[in-house]
């Protein structure tokens, strides 16, 4: 029974170690400070790109290619990280193209402290990049502009996201 135990426990932890779990904290702040952080968070950089957004305006301001992702903008993904772990403010942004050639927009901008994240898929004409929640077995749309203010970035093997948000458990990166 002992032999049973132990190899379970040995398992676990080596599957945990392998994991390669990274936590970047932006900062640590109880929801009262988070809220006065928020209200002092300073100028951003999001929601500055026209109505009408092309792949090629995408790939001349930098942003990052979600389905078409290089080796730069992995670079790029992983210098925002860095950025993040060493109090830097950095700001990036991802588009994904629908079927139509829709835009759905989703910015991260840290300003040193905190993780401000944008997610908007109002230029959808599909509809189908909303996000929202089931309820009584029925999907229920949110609004197509979500925003949130986050104290961490996980970088995972498995998925990253933000944690420790005003809004939202978990915020996906």
């Amino acid at each position: 029974m002992y032999k049973i135990i132990i190899s379970f426990l040995l398992i676990v932890f080596i599957s945990f170690s392998f994991d390669h779990l990274i936590e970047v904290e932006a900062s640590v702040f109880t929801k009262e400070m988070l809220k006065k952080e928020i209200e002092n968070y300073g100028e951003k950089e999001t929601n500055r790109i026209p109505a009408f957004y092309t792949k090629e305006d995408a790939i001349k301001n930098g942003d990052i290619i979600i389905k078409e992702r290089s080796s730069l903008q992995n670079n790029r993904i992983n210098k925002f990280i860095n950025n993040v772990r060493n109090k830097k403010p950095d700001f990036i942004r991802f588009v994904e193209f629908t079927s139509k050639g829709d835009p759905v927009i989703t910015e991260y901008q840290y300003n040193g402290k905190l993780i401000y994240y944008r997610f908007d898929s109002s230029r959808d004409r599909t509809d189908k990049y909303r996000k929202g929640t089931f309820a009584m077995s029925k999907f229920v749309a949110g609004p197509k502009i979500l925003e949130d203010y986050c104290q961490k970035l996980v970088v995972n093997s498995k998925m990253s996201y933000l944690t420790n948000c005003y809004h939202f458990d978990k915020v996906e990166f």
